[in-house]
């Protein structure tokens, strides 16, 4: 997947990064990371950016929704005599 999350919140970000960093860190082995590891990273993730994906996304329906529903209108004009 080559397309990057555009977080706008940097301070979400920012906090995301930091206890990633911190939880890589504390790691022993980062070779053997392990399941319960990779679990606490993806609850990291999710814990701290899931509310900026999640508005993101409600964002960017709504958009989609209105240029679909101003399209909706010009065709209905157009089937005016």
């Amino acid at each position: 997947m080559d397309k990057k999350l555009n977080i706008d919140n940097k301070e979400a970000n920012q906090k995301c990064l930091n206890e990633l960093i911190t939880r890589i860190q504390d790691i022993d082995d980062t070779a053997q990371v392990g399941i319960i590891a990779a679990q606490d990273i993806i609850d990291i993730v999710i814990d701290n950016l899931g509310p900026e994906i999640y508005n993101k996304a409600i964002f960017d329906t709504n958009k989609l929704f209105q240029a679909k529903f101003e399209d909706l209108k010009y065709e209905i004009e157009e089937l005016k005599r």
